[in-house]
């Protein structure tokens, strides 16, 4: 009696949780601008972020069951401008993308592509493939010897995230888990040994907090105000920088929720250079939109 009343009481506090987010939504005009992404073999956009190189570009790939390739598209236009292949690895199950400084001053910033997906919760570990951005104008090869390979577990067993992004003040790569019921992980990998400066090839992710978010499908932080937003099915949820002075603090705030369009299956956010938020849909041609959060 006593394990199903602790149920159904958190059951009710989930519910009134999302009536409190409910009130805060901005549901009118939720996309202000929208433009088919042209290569036909992007089919399940499941992770997205903007270009380094080339503000005007993004990159995104497919969802399990792809080859290990990346597509770059004019942000304006929908226009495919490259498409790159990864040699030598297999995708499990690709997530989500963040971008991470460069290694060396005067580098290139680094690619991380998330493969992070476990719906059955039965990995022993997933991997992040880190490598340097590639110019996302041209299409080619990146060779086996150009992609590093971390493996990370959790403390506590396997999960399933969807939702990475890169915080600048931890430096570390934040996943925020997915599962039906709120109060999920987020936990934080530490990329870099502090004695070398290289990043180690197995990690094990620091639980940060348990945040009140069910589904959470993508993520990526504002590098203007340094927000974090993160998509569920139906919802774009800011997490607002502020006077927060910790990441931690940051995400057990209130946010603010922001109805999606009615799209296919959105799995992918990311921020542009301007604090511009958009999203992609699953399906074929898949709709790139800029929402209306401002």
């Amino acid at each position: 009696m006593i394990r199903r009343f602790h149920f159904r009481s958190a059951l009710f506090v989930w519910l009134l949780v999302a009536i409190a987010t409910q009130a805060n939504l901005l549901a009118e005009e939720p996309a202000v601008a929208s433009v088919e992404l042209a290569d036909k073999d992007l089919t399940e956009s499941s992770g997205m972020v903007f270009s380094t190189k080339d503000s005007s570009c993004i990159w995104s790939h497919n969802d399990s069951g792809d080859r290990a390739r990346l597509f770059a598209f004019d942000a304006k236009t929908g226009e495919a401008t490259g498409q790159w292949h990864l040699q030598g690895v297999t995708a499990v199950d690709w997530e989500d993308l963040a971008m991470l400084p460069a290694a060396n001053v005067g580098g290139p910033a680094r690619l991380v592509i998330a493969d992070s997906g476990d719906n059955q919760q039965r990995r022993d570990h997933i991997e992040l493939l880190v490598i340097d951005e590639m110019d996302p104008r041209k299409s080619g090869v990146v060779n086996r010897e150009e992609i590093q390979v971390l493996r990370v577990r959790y403390p506590d067993g396997a999960h399933d995230c969807e939702a990475i992004w890169f915080d600048e003040s931890s430096r570390g790569l934040m996943f925020l888990c997915k599962r039906f019921t709120p109060w999920v992980g987020l936990y934080r990998v530490a990329l870099a040994n502090g004695s070398s400066g290289r990043s180690n090839d197995d990690l094990v992710a620091e639980l940060i907090q348990r945040v009140p978010l069910a589904l959470a499908t993508a993520a990526d932080r504002d590098p203007v105000t340094g927000d974090v937003w993160v998509s569920t099915y139906w919802q774009a949820i800011k997490f607002a920088k502020a006077d927060h002075e910790t990441l931690k603090t940051q995400m057990s705030q209130t946010p603010v929720a922001f109805d999606l369009p009615k799209l296919k299956q959105i799995e992918a956010i990311a921020v542009d250079s301007n604090s511009n938020v958009w999203v992609t849909s699953e399906g074929s041609p898949a709709l790139l939109v800029r929402l209306n959060v401002r």
